[in-house]
């Protein structure tokens, strides 16, 4: 329940009133100090978004430095003997390819028998030998076909088994997992003998898969071969027939792909560049300024930035790859000149961005003003933190002293009514006296 005052009854004051209005006249440079804490507030706002802004253009930066990044190739097949995958390593170039013969896995077959029934192959072992892979199994008259072809693929001996019916007669059909000759399976027999290890049996013989890469013949176990040619991946799919011509293939810089990171550091470029921009802008016919107009930090950051375009980094320019700077210290990509700078040096960014240095530039910049505890921003940032502390503990003790001075005038103003009211009790006793013995 909210306690209700009646101020000057017996004085006739509005005690009340007048409390309130000193109370406020002790407050009043409060207000000066909560304005200057909402300035205060804005310009911290700024700063710590463009410290953001900053630091994710260093990350970036710092990404660029690394030259796997730009090292973004692209690869295509003259027909479909050949498929073509490459990584950032592989030269800008082309090759000429021939496939001879594609690699085949061995696939061999046992004896035929008149069913799939239990006993039928007798009693015996059988072991398997595929690459460095080995395994082997026993089998006896309670074993179908099919369960013996469980037991070999259960070995895990590098191949697989199945039964397959001709029509007339069930034979175990063993494949090796992988191709090549070095995979070709080889088994050894005891007991009835299942026909496996009959060399007539080998209904697929292994093969290796043999190319002519410009000119020189390789083979191969496998058709997928990674390590002829640094960063490719070449995919024998069909050999070539004799009257036909040779695959090419050719390797080039994936200009969609740099392109888009390029314009990726443009924005991120313009982020910090147009914050910094926005608050230093001076509207002449307005005559307004933003919050921080002005500011020698973010002149300072201004000037660093616009000094790339006219830099050289290595023996070339970022002018040389397209970007230009416009009076605002914005970056712009114009697509076409960075499309031809990199048909005629495919290595054109990582000459700019690494061995050049931009990379390393900006993102030593970008440190200087956003690193953690003493970035020149996040030391500004922290400065305002600690006005604004101070700036609270000015209002704090305001509002103290308010509250301790409208305590002391409550008290003083009651005991000022208190007397008055026993004044005014004794002169209305005298006066009721006085009255009393005049009557008489």
């Amino acid at each position: 329940m909210t306690a209700v005052t009646f101020g000057g009854l017996a004085s006739g004051l509005d005690t009340a009133s007048l409390i309130t209005k000193l109370v406020s006249a002790e407050k009043a440079s409060e207000n000066r100090y909560t304005a200057q804490q909402t300035v205060l507030a804005g310009q911290k706002n700024i700063v710590d978004a463009l410290t953001s802004s900053v630091s994710s253009l260093g990350s970036l930066a710092s990404d660029l430095a690394l030259p796997s990044t730009l090292q973004m190739r692209t690869a295509s097949s003259s027909d479909s003997h050949v498929s073509v995958a490459v990584s950032g390593t592989a030269a800008v170039t082309t090759h000429d390819i021939r496939v001879n013969s594609i690699a085949t896995a061995q696939v061999a077959s046992s004896n035929t028998y008149t069913g799939d029934s239990a006993g039928l192959a007798g009693s015996g072992t059988l072991a398997i030998t595929s690459g460095a892979t080995a395994g082997s199994i026993s089998y006896d008259a309670t074993d179908t076909l099919s369960s013996i072809a469980t037991k070999i693929n259960n070995a895990n001996a590098g191949v697989t088994a199945s039964v397959l019916f001709d029509g007339s007669a069930y034979r175990l059909m063993v494949a090796s997992k992988s191709a090549g000759t070095t995979n070709a399976a080889t088994f050894t027999e005891t007991g009835a003998g299942l026909g496996l290890s009959n060399a007539a049996n080998v209904k697929v013989a292994a093969k290796d898969a043999s190319l002519t890469i410009d000119g020189v013949t390789i083979t191969r176990s496998t058709n997928v071969i990674t390590d002829a040619l640094a960063g490719t991946t070449i995919t024998a799919v069909s050999p070539h027939a004799s009257t036909e011509s040779d695959s090419q293939i050719t390797v080039s810089n994936d200009v969609s792909s740099l392109t888009a990171k390029l314009k990726s550091f443009v924005t991120s470029f313009n982020s910090v560049a147009g914050g910094v921009a926005g608050q230093l802008t001076y509207n002449a016919s307005t005559k307004n300024q933003s919050v921080l107009f002005g500011d020698s930090t973010l002149r300072g950051l201004q000037t660093s930035l616009s000094k790339f375009t006219s830099q050289t980094f290595g023996s070339t320019t970022m002018t040389a790859l397209g970007l230009s700077m416009d009076k605002d210290g914005l970056l712009s990509l114009d697509s076409d000149k960075l499309a031809t700078a990199l048909s005629s040096n495919p290595g054109a960014m990582t000459d700019l961005f690494v061995s050049g240095g931009l990379a390393t530039s900006i993102h030593g910049l970008t440190n200087l003003y956003s690193e953690a505890g003493d970035g020149v921003l996040v030391t500004k940032s922290t400065g305002m933190t600690d006005r604004n502390t101070l700036l609270q503990s000015q209002i704090d003790e305001i509002e103290t002293n308010a509250s301790a001075l409208q305590t002391r005038l409550q008290a003083q103003f009651s005991a000022l009514e208190t007397a008055m009211s026993k004044l005014q009790s004794q002169s209305s006793y005298i006066t009721q006296m006085l009255s009393s013995s005049s009557s008489a």
